[in-house]
């Protein structure tokens, strides 16, 4: 048996083979990540199997253990993965965002009125939705960018789902919002919707409105955080969200690299941060390093060592991606025994870590 690594267009595959045969893998996909506005390069994992015949041998765990530390070797900052319950919590990952949904009843969503055109998405439409949905986006920590590179929607709101998307126009032709629907008969959802204001807004609800009745359903669901500004739009037409927070499985990640990661999302903990505090240091001691934060010349600094009397922090390295992702507050994760602080120190991380509604769109999952 041999571990061979494979650079591809997208990322990286992982694999160990025998006689020329693969016979366990991953894929390590290439994305940006946001974490409030700042993008973090995030390799996420994809496709970890074992042919029935190789299985119970340990040859998943050689394959992500290969891939942590080929993800750690090549630069990239964080790692994710959307995972079965009680394994990869072994490998240093945490569930670190919920899942979420936004229903409405039919009968509800049909006194939205049309207010702009709808028609089928094109591919050219595809740049203009880029920039609608990264706009849309800019901020929400767990989104990922969508840059040049960027070909579409490849699934709806599951693996294996299809999509049938429209767009909206405003009165001069111009994509200004769109519906990314999954094509299933089965259940009327919709992975994803852009655009901003009341006209997209009420459109976007018209539609959604009169395609259930066309599928025949009382209800409509949308995978949407819930703060997003449609989701805040439905509040007067009756609407009800879902919550799911899952228990070592589903949307999981961990930091690879961790002075890089810091140093990424410098800009968001230096507002964050204030004006208070600025004589002091920040360590954070995991299992994976140091990372010590500090302000010189009024820059906040990230570096592998701190001095004597800065405000010291003992944590799990998984840990750090719940407080990084606004998953958990520091006071969360000392109850559990995950962080030890005192309390001036707690007073600080609670301002540079609060909690965040994260929401990773299905179509960018992996």
């Amino acid at each position: 048996m041999q571990l061979r690594e494979v650079k591809t267009d997208k990322g990286w595959k992982v694999e160990i083979v025998t006689d020329e045969r693969s016979i366990a893998r991953l894929w390590i996909v290439d994305r940006q990540m946001r974490i409030g506005p700042c993008p973090v390069f995030t390799g996420g994992i994809a496709g970890v199997g074992t042919d029935s015949e190789y299985r119970n041998q340990g040859l998943s765990r050689q394959v992500i253990d290969a891939a942590v530390e080929l993800m750690r070797r090549e630069g990239y900052d964080a790692a994710m993965l959307f995972g079965i319950k009680d394994f990869y919590h072994k490998f240093g990952f945490a569930t670190c965002f919920p899942e979420r949904l936004l229903y409405l009843e039919v009968r509800d969503a049909e006194r939205a009125k049309k207010q702009l055109a709808v028609r089928a998405m094109r591919q050219a439409d595809l740049p203009q939705i880029a920039r609608l949905y990264n706009r849309d986006h800019a901020e929400r920590t767990a989104s990922i960018v969508r840059d040049r590179a960027w070909s579409g929607f490849p699934m709806g709101s599951d693996f294996e789902i299809d999509t049938d998307t429209k767009v909206v126009l405003d009165k001069r032709g111009k994509v200004c919002g769109y519906i990314v629907c999954d094509k299933d008969d089965e259940r009327c959802r919709t992975a994803e919707i852009g655009g901003q204001g009341d006209a997209v807004f009420s459109t976007i609800l018209h539609y959604l409105a009169q395609r259930a009745v066309q599928l025949r359903r009382e209800e409509i669901s949308l995978s949407i955080a819930v703060d997003h500004p449609f989701a805040r739009y439905c509040r007067p037409f009756g609407c009800r969200d879902q919550t799911r927070f899952q228990r070592n499985c589903g949307p999981m990640g961990r930091i690879i690299n961790l002075l890089p990661f810091f140093a990424k999302i410098l800009p968001l903990l230096a507002e964050r941060w204030g004006q208070q505090d600025r004589d002091r240091t920040l360590a954070l001691r995991a299992d994976i390093g140091t990372c010590a934060l500090n302000w010189k010349r009024g820059r906040l600094t990230t570096s592998d060592s701190a001095a004597k009397g800065a405000l010291s922090v003992r944590v799990e390295q998984d840990a750090l991606m719940l407080l990084a992702m606004g998953y958990q507050t520091a006071d969360d994760l000392q109850t559990q025994g995950k962080l030890k602080a005192d309390k001036a120190t707690l007073a600080l991380l609670s301002r540079l870590f609060p909690l965040q509604t994260a929401h990773m769109s299905w179509p960018d999952r992996f």
